[in-house]
């Protein structure tokens, strides 16, 4: 489905990117609606209007939360890889290492991909201390049996 825009949304895409990412605004209220491949489609809008200044990994990282919540599971995960890569995990530090398992383990939980899922888990407990990301991820390989949007429902 392609983004349809109206007054709003369009005006949304000229946003700075603390606003159009807030709570009350643009592609989360779209998603909050139920409008999860809208605000994906809204969000890459919005990284293409302002490709110079848009944080990208931020932006792409959502997009792909919409569309998997939206059940697009190819578009999740296409925009899901490109916030992450092995340079992450070997160069990040400890911040980019927790985020390479974090996206790693939730596009393998996209991908049906228990394996992964659990090494991502099992690599970041012996190294790293737990934080919201993780519990994350534990939940995923918790609920293996549901969707992604069906475990982020039971979340709000």
């Amino acid at each position: 489905m392609l983004y349809s825009q109206d007054a709003d949304q369009t005006l949304s895409l000229s946003y700075p990117e603390s606003i159009f990412n807030s709570d009350t605004c643009c592609w989360r209220k779209l998603s909050v609606a139920g409008q999860d491949e809208d605000a994906g489609q809204l969000i890459l809008a919005y990284y293409h209007q302002n490709k110079k200044i848009a944080n990208k990994q931020a932006l792409f990282w959502h997009a792909g939360q919409c569309f998997a919540m939206a059940g697009e599971n190819e578009l999740a995960k296409k925009y899901m890889r490109k916030t992450y890569s092995p340079f992450f995990k070997w160069f990040g530090g400890e911040e980019g290492r927790t985020w390479y398992y974090y996206a790693n383990g939730t596009v393998a939980f996209i991908e049906r991909d228990k394996k992964t899922l659990s090494a991502m888990i099992d690599q970041w407990d012996k190294r790293y201390a737990q934080d919201i990301n993780y519990q994350a991820l534990v939940e995923l390989l918790k609920h293996w049996d549901v969707t992604y949007k069906e475990i982020n429902k039971k979340k709000k």
